[in-house]
């Protein structure tokens, strides 16, 4: 990945980052869908396919500035200003296992709090998760590797939007590995 390229990335995760820490370390057998050796990030949300197209990336304990233990999952689906971002930012990490994103609604969030959220779901409901709007989810990582950048992981559960309705996130896959960029 180009110095710009993991720049552009790494403003990115610092938009991002905040929020819902909640960790149990376990083992996951569990395997993502055969990618055929290409990134991706899908899910269904409210029971329909959600696949990102573009700025599709992961990091394992990247660096230490950018959190104590982070993993994060990132991608958008769309082109501007339609665009969907969404990502999952994991902190105090160890591996491979189960994590949790648990953010209240209206709770507002601590530093260093995991949290999952997706921007412009609609144009009026610009805001899904995040630190003020409950999220409830599961994340399993089921590879990880930080030489060279690689995650693979599977994910479900829900987030509160700014009108007020619950995206039912189920079916969710990731994959990054850094040789694929």
């Amino acid at each position: 990945m180009s110095h710009v390229t993991t720049h552009k990335y790494l403003m990115m995760l610092l938009v991002f980052l905040s929020c819902g820490n909640s960790q149990k370390p376990s083992e996951v057998t569990t395997k993502t869908d055969d990618n055929q050796g290409k990134n991706f990030l899908s899910m269904k949300i409210d029971g329909n396919a959600w696949v990102a197209d573009h700025d599709i990336f992961g990091s394992f304990h990247f660096t230490e500035k950018l959190g104590p233990g982070l993993i994060n999952i990132a991608g958008t689906k769309g082109s501007p200003p339609d665009d969907q971002p969404f990502n999952i930012n994991l902190y105090n990490t160890t591996g491979t296992g189960e994590y949790n994103v648990n953010t209240g609604n209206n709770a507002g969030a601590k530093m260093y709090d995991n949290v999952a959220q997706l921007a412009q779901w609609t144009p009026t409901n610009y805001l899904c998760g995040g630190t003020m709007q409950g999220s409830h989810m599961k994340i399993n990582i089921i590879r990880v590797s930080k030489n060279p950048q690689m995650i693979e992981a599977t994910f479900s559960g829900t987030m509160q939007c700014v009108e007020g309705n619950t995206l039912n996130i189920t079916e969710g896959k990731f994959y990054y590995h850094e040789a694929n960029d």
